[in-house]
């Protein structure tokens, strides 16, 4: 259940902003019964890391089917299970750490375990699949979905650290009616508080957003980034260059081209008609670019990128 990393136009959606903002409690409450990490690979290796570090009385279990990550969780103190219904479940926190399609997977055919938890949430990058899944076999009372803005394009438990989630956005997405906050029966006030305080001891700032519109968000901020990667990385190797042939610039551009399909296939898959639209739209920019270059439209071409530019200085 290892996961490999994970990854906004002027086009994209704005988060609702409205749901939820910065998170302002000082002192993050501790779990006060055990975590249980199901997927040991670079977000949930991170998870027993921080843990390790910021919480050492936490008793944590661990799941994970990978024998040699499952052995590295153990010399840090983890108690390797194979089920979860071994791991205390009740008044614990469960943490589900694997990709998309296992995760919604193990929502469904674990519901009577977790939903005796005190808080369950996950790291998948896409929410309305998570969260749907939770609504329907529980209500999803407990259930809060989670997703870090942090990675790695290295795999495993290996390449897990305790510093991963320190200052890092975190979208939090509570289970109701209709995948939004403040709708539908299942409550929210217990499980956000308990989710916030969760991802704040690890160092993270929480938010909350709709499931959906963090979806539609999460095409642009991170998908787009990961296929135009991939897709230099592509052209790069058409062209007969290697990586060590690469600038700064170039690795930077090339760096998350390092997470392939084990990862990324169920995501893309589970949001093909909102990825495929936005392709569309790089296409369209770039045939503009090129258009500039082969009039020699230098005048147009300065414009796009000066354009390109003032996003970007958006940011500072």
């Amino acid at each position: 259940m290892t996961e490999r990393a994970r990854s906004h136009a002027p086009e994209a959606p704005e988060p609702d902003r409205d749901a939820g903002g910065p998170a302002t409690q000082p002192s993050p409450r501790a779990p006060t019964g055990p975590v249980v990490v199901v997927g040991l690979g670079v977000m949930g290796g991170s998870v027993v890391k921080a843990l390790a570090r910021r919480a050492p009385e936490v008793r944590i279990y661990g799941i994970d089917p990978d024998d040699e990550s499952a052995s590295l969780a153990v010399r840090d103190g983890v108690t390797r299970a194979a089920r979860l219904e071994d791991c205390e479940p009740d008044g614990a926190t469960v943490v589900f750490a694997a990709p998309l399609d296992v995760t919604a997977a193990l929502v469904r055919d674990t519901a009577e375990a977790w939903s005796r938890a005190a808080l369950a949430t996950d790291v998948a990058s896409l929410k309305s699949p998570i969260v749907e899944a939770a609504r329907r076999v529980s209500g999803g009372a407990v259930f809060v979905g989670a997703h870090p803005m942090c990675g790695s394009e290295r795999s495993g438990y290996a390449a897990a650290r305790s510093g991963l989630y320190e200052d890092a956005d975190v979208w939090l997405c509570p289970v109701s009616g209709d995948g939004a906050p403040g709708g539908g029966d299942a409550p929210r006030g217990d499980a956000l508080d308990r989710a916030g305080d969760f991802w704040r001891m690890l160092g993270a700032r929480p938010r909350v957003v709709a499931a959906r519109e963090h979806d539609r968000t999460m095409t642009w901020a991170s998908h787009m980034p990961q296929l135009l990667a991939s897709a230099l990385a592509l052209a790069l190797d058409h062209a007969g260059l290697t990586p060590e042939e690469l600038g700064p610039g170039g690795r930077d551009m090339t760096r998350l081209a390092g997470s392939g399909g084990e990862m990324w296939l169920p995501i893309l898959e589970a949001a093909t008609d909102r990825d495929a639209r936005a392709l569309r739209t790089v296409e369209e920019r770039i045939a503009r670019l090129r258009r500039a270059l082969q009039d020699g439209d230098m005048e147009s071409l300065g414009k796009l990128l000066d354009r390109g530019r003032r996003w970007a200085a958006a940011r500072d």
